[in-house]
């Protein structure tokens, strides 16, 4: 298992993790933040274009289709062929985007030399057969087109619709696995929406669809990529192997959302997030002189991370906008994924798991005790339901 940084505007904070403090196995570079020619130089933030590219996927984001067009944020409409550069010829979807697809591929493999290749896709909620039609199409396509030495990744946006319907996800495992299937892996991308004041979901039918595509897809030896991943991809994988897991900075890298390329958004304000890997959950900064007020710190703290010393440090200036508030969380998570992969046996890494969600549940319990109480999106809402999925199994 491999851990990418999928990457966004702020990528030397992503470069230093990786080079400096060995952060990840490589990138993924997203289209919304860099512009077309944006690798044309021969560095980047100070460190080798080529070797940064030889480790790295490019997702071109064809996400919204036309509807990009909509957003006057992002770097989409500065490549020739994304469809938010591109004017609908009046031949169907299916078709119009199809040329597109094709000139995205070559891109990557002619322009970026790169090796493994995200082919773009687009999210769709509404026509599910569409959405089929355009894999078969750039399926047969494939047949005839691949080039020795480049593996081919098929983009597959999971809308929270079809996230949480059985029967959909059924449907959908029957056309990804189809025996013609040229792909050597899908790029999955999963809406989750969790719920108001939570980062992660606790839907129990997302928790056993998701991990159902996930490991249907490995047990029939596609290459998995889990992209836009939370932290909660600890939980899928204490269940089966994933060959490439993403982890990011901001918000709108660990949860997909079709809002951002379709909607001008902005974000909130914020003085950012404690990522503990004692509680697996973000905690409030401000609430953070509650806890050491209390004595609480050392319970939260992470192990042997230099990024959790500085910003955990009394008077440290808290800011979203600071690089180590989030290389902390890079750290932790990038460390609990390789853990859980370390582990080959899958009932041994289920238990391991599980483990960590006990300790995190008595630290919880722990806190209240001394008189910490969170904020509903820093409470223990989630560990509760992440047990019953582990053990269900069982």
């Amino acid at each position: 298992m491999e851990v990418l940084q999928l990457t966004g505007h702020f990528q030397k904070w992503n470069l230093d993790a990786y080079y400096q403090n060995s952060i990840g196995d490589g990138f993924i570079f997203c289209a919304y933040s860099f512009p077309e020619g944006f690798f044309n130089s021969e560095k980047i933030n100070g460190y080798n274009t080529n070797d940064i590219l030889d480790n790295s996927l490019f997702d071109l984001q064809f996400f919204a289709k036309k509807e990009a067009k909509n957003i006057s944020k992002g770097k989409l409409s500065t490549y020739d062929f994304h469809p938010a550069a591109n004017n609908d010829d009046g031949t169907q979807t299916n078709t119009w985007i199809e040329g597109l697809i094709k000139r995205g591929i070559k891109y990557q493999i002619e322009m970026l030399g790169l090796k493994n290749v995200i082919i773009p896709n687009y999210y769709e909620n509404n026509n599910i057969d569409q959405f089929y039609g355009i894999i078969k199409m750039i399926n047969h396509w494939l047949k005839s087109n691949r080039i020795d030495g480049v593996r081919y990744f098929m983009t597959v946006p999971l809308t929270y619709h079809t996230l949480i319907d059985e029967n959909k996800i059924d449907k959908l495992l029957y056309e990804l696995t189809d025996m013609n299937i040229s792909f050597d892996g899908y790029y999955i991308v999963c809406e989750s929406k969790p719920d108001n004041m939570q980062k992660v979901s606790t839907d129990f039918k997302y928790l056993i669809n998701l991990y159902t595509v996930l490991s249907v897809l490995k047990k029939q030896k596609f290459v998995t990529i889990y992209s836009y991943a939370n932290w909660d991809a600890a939980v899928f994988l204490s269940l089966t192997d994933i060959d490439y897991i993403s982890i990011g900075t901001y918000e709108n890298l660990r949860n997909f959302s079709i809002k951002r390329f379709t909607v001008n958004e902005d974000g909130g304000p914020s003085k950012g997030f404690y990522f503990s890997e004692k509680v697996l959950n973000f905690i409030k900064s401000p609430l953070l002189d509650l806890v050491r007020l209390k004595k609480g710190i050392d319970l939260i703290k992470n192990e042997n991370n230099i990024f959790s010393d500085v910003i955990l440090s009394e008077g440290y200036p808290w800011s979203n906008q600071k690089p180590e508030v989030h290389k902390n969380y890079l750290l932790a998570v990038s460390r609990l994924l390789k853990e859980i992969a370390e582990i080959s046996d899958l009932e041994t890494r289920r238990n391991f798991m599980l483990n960590k969600i006990n300790n995190a549940i008595d630290t919880y319990t722990e806190l209240e005790r001394m008189g910490i109480y969170f904020t509903p999106e820093s409470k223990n809402y989630h560990l509760d339901t992440w047990k019953s999925f582990l053990l269900a199994g069982k």
